[in-house]
């Protein structure tokens, strides 16, 4: 009985180790199906995870060029140190990295070692090494076998001319995207796209098979800026501020015709290699599209265009500006002087504030602000930089009774200097506004063109209201608020004046010390090619636009005309070039023609670089030697009544940076060098290719220049 008990039990065990057995093999059988059925791929791709390793490669940050093909921004690839801690492994292997490298990157030992502890799978030791140091720890990994150590391609952007363009370009952040300007606008497009580069590799991480997808480079942005213009604007701006100590400066200039902006600068500048400290942040931030001002008397343009088109007046209308001051509503506006009777045009080119507010209320509230809304203030222009401002224009519903009178003479409103300049190329263009643009085309890889500017007009007034217009804003240079410092001699020059006064912040009045003289006009006046609007951010000493601001156009405006060439609009002028030439061809100009030339220039180039500091006057001496050579008048060309010589243009610097002649022709060559007081040598006939001394060698007075011609 106990045999047939125990024989009972012994079978139960049996069958309880193999129900046991069975289901722990039907669970393995599943587990197996499962995984190899339903969960194939995902152990497939684990598995070829763990035996592929794949890096990014990064593609070159595209190219930023002016309008003639130079580099304004570039990009570099350079390599880059990092570590994977959990392949690198042990204490000792940690060490001997940290020994190996340290020295090769510029490191102590005790601070690379600090980097390699913990567990992450990916941190930077060192970014952008150059290629040689690049090399010596390329062979101290491969040396020393170091495993989880590597490096991994960059890019580093490179602005070739420091701070040049430097609010146009902006720059980019450490993991290379656009933090400012141009660079954050189009930051999408000049990224381009990262390739990649997959590896197999065996169970100690060596590489067997290698497949590569290449990077597609970022797109070449092609801008309107002139290089060599925006340097000189820059310098003429650099100097402006040392010699008035004003805050800042800015400068725009324009082609009305096209909209493209040519030069835009701000000083103080920054440069965009460097990275940003806390106290230089607000230096980057671009003051002429950004930053709205109280226009002042800059604004009148918008009064007199709109009473003329209106049909209420002409330029020799007769307006009572009375004993120089005007009432309305709780205020009292000023004038200079007590004018009486002027003309409409003579009320302008002396710009009083009375014709302007008395023109204003004879055109009415709303007639006036539609004009204001015309000529694009209150409204981004949409050129293709971050940060623009839209300006300040109070809707009507918000005007006070004096407000109609305020914002006539440019307060109660703000401005950025970019709608100044796109309102005064309305008046150079015959009455069309142009959308200013600061790109041409952007060109992706294989030259397929993703952007092109196209130029948008609105017709704001007529051209016969534009013409009227011209003829005013040349008086202002004639015989108005202008005339003691705009002085082209050969060209004429059309602008307004401004001297607006800031608000103080502490008494929310207007400042008495506080001023933002500007200057926004046009050249030639008879065909304009150039909008140049320059304003000065609060002067020591002289604070009037037409004495500080103008000076810088007047400079601006020689440089452009210079560099491109642009024949002068004056008929005597340009006979008398032609005479001087055609003596200069195919010879050398004796000791004594180079003198009579000399001595006919010296005046008016000495009157041309006089900028008052303080209430005194100091000329711009330095930034003569950066700039192409003035415009002034031969011997045989008579003088207008400001472009009397002074014996004071003996104690002028002689000592210059020579001239870049090439791409010239003779009559421009043969003009400078009567300027810079050098003995010319032209040869040939056609234009400049080849010159001795080599642009930008420092020459003095008296040097023989050497310029050949084809």
């Amino acid at each position: 009985m106990r045999t047939k008990k125990k024989t009972t039990s012994t079978n139960k065990r049996i069958i309880w180790i193999a129900l046991t057995l069975v289901t722990w093999m039907i669970a393995i059988i599943w587990r197996l199906a499962w995984v190899q059925v339903v969960d194939h791929k995902h152990y497939v791709d684990r598995a070829a995870q763990s035996q592929r390793r794949e890096l990014e490669i990064v593609p070159a940050r595209g190219a930023i060029l002016d309008r003639h093909g130079s580099e304004l921004a570039y990009s570099l690839v350079s390599d880059s140190l990092y570590v994977d801690l959990k392949i690198l492994g042990s204490d000792k292997d940690r060490q001997t990295a940290a020994k190996a490298l340290a020295p090769l990157i510029g490191m102590t030992e005790t601070r690379l070692r600090e980097k390699l502890t913990g567990q992450s799978s990916f941190k930077w030791l060192t970014r952008k090494l150059d290629p040689e140091r690049s090399r010596k720890v390329r062979q101290a990994i491969a040396d020393k076998k170091l495993s989880g150590i590597g490096i991994k391609k960059e890019t580093q952007r490179v602005y070739p001319n420091d701070m040049l363009a430097s609010h146009v370009l902006g720059f980019v952040g450490s993991e290379d995207q656009g933090l400012a300007g141009i660079e954050q606008v189009w930051d999408d497009l000049l990224r381009g796209k990262p390739g990649e580069v997959s590896m197999s590799v065996d169970a100690r991480r060596v590489p067997f098979v290698r497949s590569e997808i290449p990077p597609l480079s970022g797109a070449t942005i092609n801008t309107t800026i002139d290089m060599s213009l925006q340097h000189k604007v820059e310098v003429l701006l650099e100097q402006a501020l040392r010699v008035s100590r004003a805050k800042g400066a800015s400068a725009i200039v324009m082609q009305p015709d096209t909209g493209e902006i040519v030069a835009l600068a701000n000083a103080p500048a920054y440069d965009p290699n460097k990275r940003p400290s806390a106290a230089d942040l607000a230096l980057r931030s671009n003051r002429a599209i950004a930053f709205p001002f109280e226009p002042g008397s800059v604004f009148k343009v918008v009064a007199y265009s709109a009473a003329l088109e209106e049909g209420i007046v002409t330029p020799d209308d007769k307006i009572n500006c009375g004993n120089g001051e005007i009432r309305f509503g709780k205020r009292v506006i000023h004038d200079t002087h007590a004018y009486g009777l002027l003309s409409v045009a003579d009320a302008f080119a002396k710009s009083s504030n009375v014709g302007a507010i008395k023109l204003a209320q004879r055109v009415g509230r709303e007639r006036f602000f539609e004009y204001i809304r015309k000529f694009g203030f209150g409204e981004r222009t949409g050129i293709e930089l971050p940060g623009e401002s839209r300006g300040i224009v109070n809707p009507l519903s918000r005007w006070a009774a004096d407000s109609i009178g305020s914002v006539a003479i440019g307060q109660e409103i703000s401005v950025t200097m970019l709608q100044a300049a796109v309102a005064m190329a309305t008046f150079a263009n015959g009455g069309l506004r142009v959308k200013p643009h600061i790109i041409r085309n952007i060109v992706m890889q294989g030259d397929r063109e993703v952007y092109k500017a196209t130029p948008e007009t609105d017709r704001v007034i007529s051209r016969e209201t534009a013409e009227k217009m011209n003829s005013l804003l040349q008086r202002v240079v004639t015989d108005g608020t202008g005339r003691h410092t705009i002085q082209l001699t050969g060209y004429t020059a059309a602008g307004k004046t401004g001297t607006p006064q800031k608000v103080d912040e502490r008494t929310k009045a207007y400042s008495k010390s506080k001023y933002m003289p500007t200057f926004a006009g046009f050249v030639p006046a008879t065909q304009p090619r150039f909008v140049i609007v320059v304003m000065v951010d609060e002067p020591v000493g002289q604070y009037y636009g037409g004495i500080v601001a103008g000076p810088i156009f007047n400079l601006i405006a020689e440089a452009a005309l210079g560099d491109y060439a642009v024949q002068p609009d004056d008929k005597a002028f340009r006979d008398a070039l032609a005479r001087l030439s055609k003596k200069y061809e195919g010879q050398v100009i004796s000791d004594s023609e180079a003198g009579q030339a000399r001595a006919g220039t010296r005046g008016q180039k000495a009157d041309a670089m006089k900028l008052p500091v303080a209430g005194s006057e100091n000329r711009y001496a330095e930034s003569s030697a950066n700039l192409s050579p003035l415009r002034s008048a031969p011997a045989d060309v008579k003088r207008n009544s400001r472009g009397d010589a002074k014996a004071e243009a003996s104690s002028m610097v002689d000592l210059f940076v020579m001239p870049d002649f090439r791409g010239r022709g003779i009559r421009a060559v043969a003009q400078a060098c009567a300027e810079l007081n050098l003995s010319p040598r032209l040869l040939g006939s056609g234009v400049a290719f080849r010159q001795s001394p080599q642009p930008g060698s420092r020459i003095r007075a008296g040097e023989e220049c050497r310029v050949e011609f084809k």
